[in-house]
């Protein structure tokens, strides 16, 4: 299971900055889930008005869902993506909100594929810059790379002087 984050002031940057993620993963025909704490659908549409892309590439990404997703219940969890793992398809999973909202949906998922003992998951958290206080080190300590406009890089290409901790 891969484990990527990512940074955004607002969210027009967010849908910018996971659009071209997207395009190449559906390209792949991977599945792709989204949990958000927000409604975006708004955002989406205004950023592909703006954009010269195919009408399938266009309708491929309008049927991404770009609602809010209410997780109350792991049991709503386990609903939406059971029927993803008989697929035995890579999953993509893209999650934004605030950090309580993240860290729970992210608690639930872990939960869920290890007991259907799945691996082909990559979580994508998305995180507002405005919403996390100095803990970066810890965001970025309990992933394994990151994603901003240009794609996905190792931490340390983007933090320099980035370290991870040990674990103990």
């Amino acid at each position: 299971m891969n484990k990527i984050c990512g940074f955004y002031i607002s969210s027009i940057h967010l849908v910018t900055m996971i659009l071209p993620y997207l395009k190449e993963q559906l390209v792949k025909e991977t599945n792709i889930v989204t949990f958000f704490e927000y409604n975006l659908n708004e955002n989406i549409n205004t950023v592909l008005s703006n954009l010269i892309i195919n009408e399938k590439e266009k309708q491929d990404i309008l049927n991404i869902n770009w609602k809010n997703s209410k997780i109350k219940r792991y049991t709503n969890i386990e609903k939406n993506l059971k029927y993803l793992i008989e697929c035995k398809k890579d999953i993509n999973i893209i999650i934004s909100g605030n950090q309580k909202y993240i860290s729970e949906t992210n608690k639930m998922l872990d939960k869920f594929f290890k007991k259907y003992n799945y691996r082909k998951v990559t979580i994508i958290n998305c995180y507002e810059v405005t919403e996390f206080d100095d803990n970066i080190r810890d965001i970025l300590d309990t992933h394994n790379y990151i994603l901003n406009t240009s794609g996905i890089h190792k931490i340390e290409d983007i933090f320099e002087n980035y370290k991870k901790e040990k674990a103990n």
